[in-house]
């Protein structure tokens, strides 16, 4: 099945929708199985949706609390659900590629591709 475009920007702004609710939405960034930062996202979290594309707006910077590589990052809502796994190789750019507990972590830019 493959869905115009029209659908997959709908299904976009449902995620996005969910991301708003509330408080703060999180992108919780792991080095394995470890926790080395958690970025408050904006809320509005994002930028534009296009194509189903979520492009996220760029947050603050935070201090990390453990240290590491970069492994993989989850997009939580601000009840703690998870939207999303990400691989943080290959779906978000970070300011560095090695998070040093006590040392600022700052999101470059970050997408999230809705795929039927």
């Amino acid at each position: 099945m493959i869905y115009e475009s029209e659908a997959l920007n709908a299904m976009a702004h449902g995620i996005a929708a969910r991301l708003n609710e509330g408080a703060n939405s999180t992108l919780a960034i792991y080095a394995g199985d470890i926790l080395a930062a958690e970025i408050v996202l904006t809320n509005p979290a994002e930028q534009s949706i296009v194509g189903g594309v979520i492009t996220f707006k760029v947050p603050p910077q935070v201090i990390a609390v453990a240290s590491g590589v970069p492994t993989t990052a989850k997009i939580l809502t601000a009840a703690g659900a998870t939207i999303a796994t990400l691989d943080a190789a290959t779906e978000l750019v970070l300011d560095k590629d090695k998070i040093y507990m006590g040392g600022y972590v700052g999101l470059t830019s970050m997408t999230l591709q809705v795929t039927a």
